[in-house]
């Protein structure tokens, strides 16, 4: 695995990608960087997508600007990661494949199983381009509004967010993500809504159209909310989950089918997110990231059910078990 590259692809044809990004996935055959030349070769910016198989907004998004010939205001560095997952039946549903890292935590630590090194590829692939930005171009969990993502709140960060999303989520959450890692320029992960959500492809299309072709990136597009230092809510790994209109008595939590309609709203104190099993570990089935704070803080039992216990905003919520217990339930930040 020592040694692991990338495929490169210079200035591939229209004709050559496919008609659809299920074609485009098997024109590229594995992870990959595709070089578009601009009008200024002497600059450079990068896009990062796919880095989870079942996230394909941005690779849509290239699929449809190379196949329109467009041509950027400088060199454009696109890497393409996690295209086996993807191509897995069925297609787009893999995070990543069964037994593997997930590859947005493998850009600190280890190296040394598959994702470990293709995260250090992308890395020094990024090096070596020496960008003026970078954008990592990804998909909510759940179906909801778009937002961007940054582990610095500069203004060229908030106005690299500003291309495609009027929200931006700045954090001091580390978990080995690309976005956190020191490239020597702005870097920002743009989360472009639902993977299901139509939106969610105009969002990354529009967005990466306005992010290339503007002479300058670091000009403000548009007035940004910024929500400060979220938390996320993690399921314990013994922990069962579910999600339904009424109690999954086979789950130790089941939470709400339709909570992905909190997201980006204000959720009010004492709303009711789901239950627990009567009888049993209560809030200890849930932990935060910050292991110094306590769930029970922002979070109740009331009978049974759970609520919240002071006014939040919830983003990034899910409704599938697998990615609620590999990663979270749901960000939020107090109101």
């Amino acid at each position: 695995m020592n040694g692991l590259k990338l495929t490169h692809y210079i200035n591939p044809s229209p004709s050559l990608i496919g008609q659809n990004a299920f074609e485009f996935l098997s024109f590229l055959g594995g992870p990959a960087v595709i070089h578009i030349d601009g009008k200024d070769n002497s600059r450079c910016r990068v896009i990062v997508t796919l880095l989870h198989g079942n996230e394909p907004s941005g690779l849509k998004a290239v699929h449809t600007l190379i196949s329109q010939s467009f041509l950027p205001e400088t060199a454009v560095k696109i890497i393409i990661a996690s295209v086996i997952a993807a191509h897995t039946e069925p297609v787009f549903s893999h995070r990543m494949l069964a037994g593997q890292r997930d590859l947005n935590r493998c850009f600190s630590g280890q190296v040394s199983d598959l994702q470990g090194q293709l995260a250090k590829a992308i890395k020094e692939q990024i090096f070596a381009f020496k960008p003026e930005a970078i954008i990592d171009l990804h998909n909510t969990s759940g179906s909801g509004p778009a937002f961007s993502v940054s582990v610095a709140d500069h203004a060229d960060n908030l106005a690299l967010a500003s291309h495609f999303t009027r929200r931006l989520i700045h954090t001091d959450i580390r978990l080995g993500s690309i976005m956190e890692q020191d490239f020597g320029c702005p870097v920002i992960t743009v989360e472009a809504g639902g993977a299901q959500d139509q939106e969610a492809d105009q969002n990354a299309r529009l967005g990466l159209l306005s992010f290339l072709s503007a002479t300058d990136p670091f000009v403000l597009q548009q007035e940004l909310e910024v929500l400060n230092h979220p938390r996320r809510l993690e399921i314990r790994a013994d922990a069962t989950i579910g999600f339904s209109d009424s109690p999954d008595l086979s789950k130790h939590i089941t939470i709400l089918q339709d909570v992905e309609k909190l997201n980006f709203g204000v959720t009010e104190a004492s709303q009711m997110l789901g239950w627990v099993e009567q009888n049993g570990r209560g809030l200890e089935h849930f932990q935060l990231d910050d292991p110094t704070q306590n769930v029970s803080r922002y979070f109740g039992l009331k009978n049974g059910q759970i609520t919240t216990k002071q006014a939040l905003k919830l983003f990034m919520v899910t409704t599938r078990a697998d990615i609620a217990k590999s990663d979270c339930l749901f960000y939020f930040v107090e109101v």
